[in-house]
């Protein structure tokens, strides 16, 4: 019978980190990159915390210096639940203020574990992701494009809060598009900008209008977006809420694929 240990990486373990990286030269990639920012003060190699049995790593967290971002554990696909539970334990005890992402592409997406752990489940979310290489997608006729000037119209403010975003504000690299009805009235809005992942773009679908919905304006804006994400980018990546099928449908419509069902979970 395993037993588990969970510990706190240092400079001679921090390959450990990576050990579970399915791409061996992408983790020695990012090993180095690592390095390169602990040689630059940027990084500590204990901000990776380690489960560890007599079969070797077991699990890897990175807890980053940026507390908005959320603990996204990897760990092997049959780590029993009582060291996942340990784990899980341990991370709520040293950063109760973070979010614990499972993400099925890392890790099993078994709740006892980090409910035992006394963590709550908080949401439960599915990624998507688009290649925007393979097939054109249609611009929709009479948009409005800009940036952060297509917000400053009365109306539009109205819209933002009927969107229930109305504290929204785009940064300067973002295209903002919204989308009118038969009548010429914006009705539904978007935005489409640099993810941070080199290559990739993001889009943020603020919302269509809730007397304007169930008319196929939230697919229109959607493909909009995504084709003048390809004019800037090869990919895109997206997430709902799993029990969104109408965002779901707009994804699957318009070529998205689901790669990963994700699980947020909160300190109780």
């Amino acid at each position: 019978m395993n037993s588990f240990t969970v510990e706190r990486a240092t400079d001679s373990t921090l390959p450990d980190a990576y050990a579970l990286h399915p791409d061996r030269a992408d983790a020695e990639q990012r090993l180095a990159q690592f390095r390169e920012r602990m040689a630059a003060g940027q990084a500590r190699p204990e901000q990776f915390v380690l489960l560890r049995s007599e079969r070797g790593v077991e699990g890897v967290v990175l807890i980053a210096q940026n507390p908005q971002v959320p603990l996204i554990p990897r760990a092997r696909a049959d780590t029993p639940g009582v060291g996942l539970t340990q784990f899980f334990a341990f991370l709520h005890e040293v950063a109760p203020e973070r979010t614990l992402l499972l993400d099925s592409s890392l890790t099993q997406l078994n709740t006892a574990p980090v409910l035992s752990a006394g963590w709550t489940l908080d949401d439960e979310q599915v990624m998507y992701e688009t290649d925007l290489t393979v097939r054109p997608w249609a611009l929709a006729p009479n948009v409005l494009e800009g940036g952060a000037e297509l917000l400053e119209p009365p109306k539009m403010a109205v819209l933002l809060a009927e969107l229930g975003q109305a504290d929204w504000e785009t940064d300067p690299d973002w295209l903002v598009v919204a989308l009118p009805n038969e009548n010429g009235e914006p009705v539904a809005l978007g935005a489409v900008g640099p993810s941070g992942r080199p290559g990739w773009a993001s889009i943020n679908m603020l919302g269509v209008r809730e007397s304007e919905r169930g008319q196929g304006l939230g697919t229109r804006l959607h493909a909009h977006l995504l084709a003048r994400a390809a004019e800037r980018f090869t990919h895109h990546a997206g997430r709902t809420e799993a029990s969104n099928h109408a965002m779901r449908r707009i994804f699957e419509r318009n070529a998205s694929e689901p790669r990963a069902q994700q699980l947020y979970f909160r300190s109780l």
